[in-house]
């Protein structure tokens, strides 16, 4: 198998998350150039990566389409558009950052190109490709515990040290607030596990962080097989104590998946040390513990999802199509809540 030569498109905050992965997938990819209009930036990710001294710097991702087949995209939401166009008009496959695009048209000229150019986009959508998410829908879909009837999932974050300005506080550059950037970690695990969604409706609220989005949003739905689920999730919280929970309620069982960084998650970044747990709670007996691991957000699996993909030419579980679902499900309660003045 040989090698794909790869270029990283972009070096902030989460840039190192995907270098972990990258190098512990050393033999799928080289990485042939980091790219970012900072070039310290790009530096540095080049510096974190196996085969540094190879790895050429540019501030300009264009001067290197031509030679790499592949491409990791990571910038803000207005670019991913401009970007993943380029990339792929150029022959390159592309795993792109979430959420997938600002507008539904964005996304749909996405999906035409990729499918035009033959080649694999996929989008990041990390938490499904988790071992210990994994393992929660399997013991969902196992049946052991009864019909699942309700889904329920928090993150409860204190971002006031990551949302500092710039593009992150805008709504044209970040494509909304909270509900939009962000919750999409617990929406897309909701769908793979429940399916098509009847009805979506939210509320947001200004906390405190000088955004002009919603930094806090409470989402409903229904889902098309009856099953109904919420989401709750802020950037405002004074005192996190579980970073991602989401619950399963079955017929005979609650399942609890709880995913928490045992430092500050926005300060180390890829360094901080992670608990992920799985439980069952049933009448009459203890809690048991389906699952107790050190996983955070490890990458690896999503990354290596994308390489087979791309080697097999199988469509990526969170390919456009899904993507643009789910964006239709935000896009949807956003209009809900404007008109409604829920948000």
């Amino acid at each position: 198998m040989n090698k794909h030569r790869l270029g990283i498109i972009g070096c902030g905050w989460i840039a190192p998350f995907h270098v972990a992965a990258l190098n512990r997938l050393s033999d799928r990819a080289e990485v042939i150039w980091t790219a970012d209009p900072d070039r310290e930036r790009a530096a540095h990710i080049a510096a974190t990566l196996q085969d540094a001294g190879n790895i050429d710097v540019l501030s300009d991702y264009r001067d290197g389409l031509a030679r790499v087949d592949a491409a990791i995209i990571l910038v803000p939401h207005h670019l991913h558009h401009p970007i993943t166009m380029d990339a792929l008009r150029a022959g390159c496959h592309v795993l792109l950052e979430k959420p997938f695009a600002i507008t539904l048209d964005e996304a749909d000229d996405m999906i035409a190109e990729a499918d035009a150019q033959g080649k694999t986009l996929m989008i990041a959508l990390p938490h499904r490709y988790r071992v210990s998410t994994q393992a929660f829908k399997q013991a969902i879909d196992s049946g052991d515990y009864g019909r699942l009837f309700m889904l329920d999932a928090f993150m409860d974050e204190d971002n006031r040290e990551y949302v500092t300005g710039g593009w992150f506080v805008k709504k044209a550059t970040l494509g909304g607030g909270v509900f939009f950037s962000a919750s999409a970690h617990m929406l897309d695990v909701m769908l793979w596990i429940a399916g098509e969604v009847q009805s979506v409706s939210m509320v947001g609220a200004h906390a405190g962080i000088p955004m002009e989005g919603e930094d806090t949003a409470i989402s409903v739905i229904k889902f098309k097989n009856g099953v109904v689920g919420t989401t709750r999730h802020t950037w405002f919280s004074p005192a996190p104590d579980r970073w991602y929970v989401m619950r399963a309620y079955c017929e005979r069982a609650v399942i609890t998946l709880t995913v928490n960084p045992l430092g500050k998650l926005a300060v180390e970044g890829y360094r901080c040390p992670w608990q992920s747990r799985i439980t069952v709670s049933q009448p009459g007996s203890a809690d048991k513990v389906l699952l107790d691991s050190d996983e955070g957000l490890d990458l690896t699996e999503e990354v290596r999802h994308f390489f087979d993909c791309v080697d097999t030419g199988a469509r990526p579980q969170t390919d456009g199509q899904v993507a643009r679902e789910l964006m239709k499900v935000v896009l949807d309660a956003y209009q809900e809540a404007e008109i409604k003045g829920a948000n």
